[in-house]
């Protein structure tokens, strides 16, 4: 994976991550809250029981996290297609390393070949020479 891709991960993950923990966040705070109190002065004690809601103080938490959540989906798709990106290339150089290597191994090939009819020619002419 290359390095840019493998940071372009780590930051969706980390956005994604912020993104789900501040909606969760402003949910909470946009919801209902049950209160208990309990008082005791001496003789005379009482309970109270409320509920509050936020009014809206969690709005802004949850917008704020919807972005970041699709920010971090961006960037997950955009670390993808880094990586498929890089996958090609890759193979690309594989395969022209492949050929390098094939056009090579002809030529050295060849080259012994070569040495093998000029040696067996020399010592052909050699042997009419003694």
């Amino acid at each position: 994976m290359r390095k840019s891709a493998a940071i372009t991960l780590v930051i969706a993950i980390v956005l994604i991550v912020l993104g789900l923990g501040l909606s969760i966040y402003g949910v909470y705070l946009d919801s209902p809250h049950d209160y208990f109190r309990s008082y005791d002065h001496g003789f005379v004690s009482y309970h109270v029981r409320y509920v509050t809601s936020g009014y809206g103080s969690g709005h802004a938490a949850t917008t704020f996290g919807h972005m970041l959540f699709n920010g971090g989906l961006v960037a997950l798709v955009i670390s993808f297609i880094l990586n498929l990106h890089q996958d090609k290339e890759e193979k690309v150089v594989r395969e022209k390393q492949r050929k390098a290597d094939r056009a090579e191994a002809e030529k050295a090939r060849a080259e012994a070949i070569d040495a093998t009819v000029h040696e067996e020619a020399s010592k052909a002419d050699n042997a009419d020479g003694d």
